[in-house]
This record gives C-alpha cells, sequence and structure tokens, in this order.
C-alpha cells in the first residue's frame, strides 16, 4: 500500500495540470492513467489566453508558444465563394499579453507537461485502472489494477481527483449523474496533409465552408502542408432515434470525402489521423463528494466548438489544486471551514462549466442545424455580417474575452469578500491585465500563493502586515492605463493562488485583510 496527498486519475492535460501545480505546493500524489504511452494524436488544438496566463506561473508558457503557431485569420465561405475574411491576430489587444489564439495540438501540449513532470522526477503510472475505492471519511482507499498482468495494489490517500474523461470510473462511483444530450450528427476530425498547395484553403488561416447543411472547419497546424479538417455527417441509418447503448455506425475518411468535396474541394495526400464520434454536451450534477472530485471531461463535456473542453479542464485542475493544497497544509482547519473551501471548487467551476455548454451548445446548433433559420445564419447573417461588426474594438474584444475565457468570473463563490466598495473590478473577477513601464502586472505572479497588490503607493503598515503574514506585495507606480482597466489607486487588490481577486481593501487594509483569513480560517502559505 502507498500513502500520498492525492490520488489522480487520467494523465491527459488536465490530469498532469493538476500534477504539476500540486507538485509545486509540495503536495504528495500518484498519477495513473489506463493507456500506455501519452496522446499519439493531435486532439485538441486551440490553447486559449487565459491558461497561458496562469501557464506562467510554471514557465511554461513561452515553451508551449515556441511550439505552437498564432492564427491569424478566418475566412468564410458558402457554396465556393469566399465571402468574409475575419482577421483574429490581435482581437485581444490590450487585455492580455496574449491577444491571439495559439494552435497547438494536443499531443504536442502534453509532451511538453509531462516532459516539466518527468524533469521532476515525477512520471505517469502507465497501464493502472482504477477499480474501486473507498471513501470512509478520514480517506481514499483505491485499488489499481495493472493493465497488462492483472495485479491488484492499494493507494491510500487524503483525496481522489478523477481526471479521468467521459467515462470516468470516479464519476460512477460517486454517483453523479452525468445530464445533457447527444447530438444527432456525427463530428469528425482529420489531420491531414494536402497536395495543392495553390489553393486558397492553404495560406496560413483558419476557412469555414458552408454547402447546403454542411460545413467544414480548416485548422492550419504549424507543420508545412498540414491541416486540421473538421466536419459533421449523418450516415445512412443514424437519422432514427438516438441509442447510446448501440455502437455507432463506423465512419471512415473515405465515406466522408463527398462530403469535403462539397464544402472545400481539397485534395488530401496522406491521413496522419481520422476520428468519427457523436459528440454530447453533458455537466455532472455534482464536481465533489465528500473527498472525491470530477475534473476536465469527467465533470463536462462539450462540443468542440470554439476550443472549449480542454481548455475548460485546464481551469478546473488549477482552481482545485490550490484549494487541495490549502486544507492538505492546514491539518488543523475546522472541518466546517474546510468543507467551505473545497465545496467552492464545485460551485464556481460548475457555474462555469454550465455557461460554457450552453455557448457552445448554441454554437454547434447553428453550424448543423438543418433549419432554415439556421441555413439563413449560416449563409447570410455570419458571413456578411460577421466582417461589419468586428471592425468594431468592442465587438472584437467581447468576441477574444469570451472565447478565451478571460470572461470566468467567480463573483458568486462562497469564499468571497463579504462586502466591497464597488466599482468595475469586483471580488471574484480576474484581476485585469495592465501593462507597466518594465514589464505588466502579472510579472508578479509567478508563485502560487496569495498576493496582495496595490497600484499607486504602499503604506509601511501594510507592508508590515504582509510580512509578518508570509504574504507577497507588488505595489506598481500609477498609470493611467490601471484606471482604464478598472483598477483604483491606493486600494489593496487581494489575490489568490489562481489570480482571482478575493478581495478589495481601501480603509482599514490590515484589520479587513485580517478577518477575511481569520473567518475562513485559511493561512497565508508562502511562495514555493
Amino acid at each position: 500500500m502507498s500513502t500520498k496527498d492525492v490520488l489522480i486519475v487520467g494523465a491527459g492535460p488536465t490530469g498532469l495540470v493538476l500534477a504539476l501545480w500540486l507538485q509545486r505546493q509540495g503536495i504528495s500524489f500518484r498519477i495513473v492513467d489506463q493507456g500506455s504511452s501519452p496522446a499519439q494524436n493531435s486532439r485538441a488544438l486551440v490553447v486559449h489566453a487565459r491558461i497561458l496566463e496562469l501557464y506562467r506561473q510554471l514557465d511554461l508558457a513561452d515553451e508551449l508558444l515556441s511550439h505552437g503557431y498564432k492564427l491569424p485569420a478566418t475566412n468564410v465561405w458558402v457554396d465556393g465563394q469566399h465571402c468574409a475574411r475575419i482577421p483574429l491576430g490581435e482581437f485581444g489587444t490590450g487585455m492580455t499579453p496574449y491577444p491571439f489564439l495559439l494552435i497547438i495540438p494536443q499531443d504536442k501540449h502534453e509532451e511538453i507537461l509531462e516532459k516539466r513532470l518527468n524533469s521532476l522526477g515525477i512520471f505517469v503510472e502507465r497501464r493502472k485502472k482504477l477499480e474501486k475505492f473507498l471513501d470512509d471519511g478520514s480517506g481514499i482507499y483505491a485499488t489499481l489494477v495493472g493493465e497488462d498482468d492483472g495485479t491488484e495494489s492499494t493507494c491510500e490517500s487524503a483525496y481522489i481527483a478523477g481526471c479521468d474523461g467521459a467515462h470516468s470510473a470516479v464519476r460512477h462511483t460517486i454517483g453523479a449523474k452525468y445530464e445533457g444530450e447527444t447530438y444527432a450528427p456525427f463530428f469528425y476530425i482529420a489531420d491531414v496533409e494536402t497536395e495543392d498547395q495553390e489553393s486558397p484553403f492553404y495560406n496560413g488561416e483558419a476557412h469555414l465552408t458552408f454547402a447546403d447543411n454542411l460545413f467544414n472547419l480548416i485548422i492550419p497546424l504549424a507543420q508545412k502542408r498540414r491541416i486540421r479538417l473538421v466536419g459533421t455527417t449523418i450516415p445512412k441509418g443514424s437519422d432514427q432515434p438516438i441509442d447510446d447503448s448501440h455502437p455507432p455506425p463506423e465512419l471512415t475518411l473515405e465515406s466522408v470525402l463527398p462530403n469535403i468535396k462539397k464544402t472545400s474541394g481539397i485534395a488530401i495526400k496522406n491521413t496522419n489521423w481520422f476520428s468519427a464520434y457523436r459528440c454530447h454536451h453533458r455537466v455532472a450534477d455534482k464536481f465533489r463528494e465528500g473527498r472525491a472530485f470530477l475534473v476536465g471531461d469527467a465533470a463536462h463535456i462539450h462540443s468542440p466548438v470554439g476550443g472549449q473542453g480542454m481548455n475548460t479542464g485546464i481551469m478546473d485542475a488549477i482552481n482545485l489544486a490550490w484549494k487541495l493544497a490549502s486544507v492538505i497544509k492546514q491539518p488543523s482547519m475546522p472541518e466546517e471551514s474546510r468543507n467551505k473551501l473545497l465545496d467552492s471548487y464545485q460551485s464556481e467551476r460548475r457555474s462555469f462549466a454550465l455557461s460554457v455548454v450552453g455557448a457552445t451548445d448554441h454554437g454547434f446548433t447553428v453550424l448543423t442545424s438543418p433549419g432554415f433559420f439556421s441555413h439563413m445564419l449560416r449563409t447570410w447573417i455570419i458571413p456578411y455580417l460577421a466582417p461589419i461588426v468586428t471592425r468594431f474594438q468592442s465587438t472584437r474584444s467581447e468576441i477574444f474575452r469570451r472565447g478565451s475565457q478571460l470572461v470566468c468570473s467567480y463573483r458568486d463563490s462562497p469564499i468571497n469578500q463579504s462586502d466591497n466598495n464597488g466599482g468595475k473590478i469586483q471580488p471574484g473577477d480576474r484581476l485585469p491585465w495592465a501593462e507597466t513601464e518594465t514589464s505588466d502586472n502579472f510579472s508578479t505572479l509567478s508563485g502560487i500563493s496569495w498576493q496582495v497588490q496595490v497600484y499607486g503607493e504602499g503604506s509601511q503598515d501594510l507592508a508590515k502586515w504582509c510580512r509578518k503574514r508570509n504574504a507577497e506585495l507588488a505595489v506598481f507606480k500609477w498609470e493611467s492605463r490601471h484606471d482604464q482597466v478598472g483598477l483604483k489607486k491606493n486600494v489593496a487588490y487581494l489575490l489568490r493562488p489562481d489570480h482571482y481577486v478575493a478581495g478589495i481593501f481601501d480603509r482599514d487594509f490590515e484589520s479587513e485583510m485580517d478577518e477575511y483569513f481569520s473567518s475562513r480560517c485559511l493561512q497565508l502559505l508562502g511562495p514555493r
């Protein structure tokens, strides 16, 4: 039997991120996965700005950027006619240090994460399946089975995190319902190499093509002549009522080539990967049961529209990691306070997952519905209205804010400051990004720890309080840019380890922050 603080089940991007963030905070864990190797194909492609911001904490953002591709624009085609070009390059200008859409295949993404974990002397235990686990209220007792030899072993841990995908064993064990629906169309994804380099679809930009009720999305990969091809189809016999208990019809690239020819006409030379499946949109009715947590696809799955699924799961992992570390490092924390902090994972992340699923469901319906209104949206409204409205910076900013997950906010979180002074920025919001003369206000957020930021002048008493409580203090010279993004002068912003504002204090800084931590039985754990 082995004993760890956390047992992580599943080693996709979500599980690997959870492992890295726990390790950085000094938490012991095991990470197991049923598969024999990391991802071998491109799968999820998009890494959004909010993830890159958080990756700065572990100095991972620059490495992803070096292997990724910044998507410059999206083009819209209807029945073979080019209707619109929407530049994406700097949609998020002034909002984030990463004002673009980064394309990086999931296999490369996972490789970077796992390589970092390995450099710390930690390795994924592969070909290990979670057979069952027992939560007795004081700990987790999990039975693991080796897929190669059937050998059973037991792992005792304080907590278990199910990062084990849509068919999660952890979710089944805690009895969480997986509520939602299955879409009628089949979704196919192909990673292909192309032949005709003179085609307008091979210009390094994305292309959304419509023909009748069909569509193709063409996304360039960093490698020359390779593209991601996405589309939907309804095979013969699959237009009957959906029954997930029966295997779906088998689809091949050859079976969808007529659709591809009709929508885009691209010539395919080689196929590196092809996958077809029915999409679902589902959210578990609970993300926590006792000492067990659901993270990523185990808790929610989405249509692929907008590339939100993997990014949402990574955000789950980072949210959970600092909360688990807080309770594990504070064994004397009262049970009520411990539960309040851990329950905030569910209240914060489930609410956001529901909003993301709603948005992606609407987008997928527009792209795939055979109805008249959806047809009009695809062939007239989107192609001709989108270029007009995206000329305005306010529209571009709002689109980017929502698509890149900068919109994520926890204003209703039970761990926020109870009273606040109003204003544009509220407890639960992401700290707004602002450039400084030499860098930006995110440059001080490298530690996974609580931090106090002041824009203007920080008092000696506040500096003394931070030293005494083991909190970082960052004071930035006041600039007009700070006012423009909603920050207030000479106000103390208390930041959680995941960069969200926990409280805003503009009067008696020290006593109000003392009250914040004491009423929640939280300790200010220093950076690592």
